[in-house]
């Protein structure tokens, strides 16, 4: 099965409203912003972390799918930073903090259109960083905490998830990014579902995996 571009989870996607859709990238972007906010960033980026906090913030603070101010506001702020004139070699995990900027300005460029195609290329972005982080868990002779945990989720998965057969990052993710798409796709219009019960839930569970994310990026050293 095609993990990133599978025709029933596009077809999610296709289902949902603007609203909806923004609130996709929401929730997939919620996924990264454990790498983004709670890992230092490299001095010589020159990214201010109260900047990011600001566009975090004015992040979640719309999500209709229409043009905001404030949020773009805030993310022309942060690309002033010295990092977007330079030429950088990430390592792991700045490869995530590096993937959830670039998400952000890509919410920033589907703002007032937000089609399905804009949406689907911020979650499969999500679905690749996740396989990424498998892979390099897989490659490395470091131990990464958690290795038992993580077996003994993949050794009972449902078989829907386990037929993409892919390792415990990329597989969490699909299923925390399903209930969010469920979630979505059930939700009155014109709720704010972030505000909401069910939306609080799928706020943690998206905080939930972004903790894991950070715990095995630190298993990486850097320099």
């Amino acid at each position: 099965m095609d993990w990133r571009f599978d025709d029933a989870l596009t077809a999610q996607i296709q289902r949902m409203d603007r609203a909806g859709r923004h609130q996709a990238m929401f929730f997939a972007l919620r996924r990264l912003q454990a790498p983004l906010s709670d890992i230092v960033m490299p001095q010589e980026w020159g990214i201010d972390p109260a900047a990011v906090e600001d566009l975090l913030r004015h992040g979640a603070a719309q999500l209709d799918g229409e043009p905001h101010q404030a949020f773009q506001q805030a993310l022309d702020r942060l690309s002033q930073a010295p990092l977007f004139e330079s030429q950088v070699e990430p390592e792991i995990a700045e490869t995530f903090q590096l993937e959830a900027i670039s998400g952000w300005m890509l919410v920033s460029e589907a703002l007032g259109e937000m089609t399905g195609e804009q949406t689907d290329a911020i979650v499969v972005r999500v679905r690749e960083l996740a396989h990424y982080l498998d892979e390099c868990v897989d490659n490395t002779l470091m131990v990464v905490a958690g290795e038992e945990e993580r077996e003994r989720y993949l050794a009972n998965v449902a078989d829907p998830l386990r037929a993409y057969g892919l390792g415990y990052f990329a597989t969490r993710n699909l299923e925390v990014e399903g209930r969010c798409h469920e979630t979505i796709l059930a939700a009155a219009d014109g709720v704010d579902l972030p505000a909401s019960a069910a939306g609080r839930e799928l706020l943690a569970l998206c905080d939930d995996y972004g903790r894991e994310l950070v715990a095995a990026l630190g298993a990486f050293p850097r320099d």
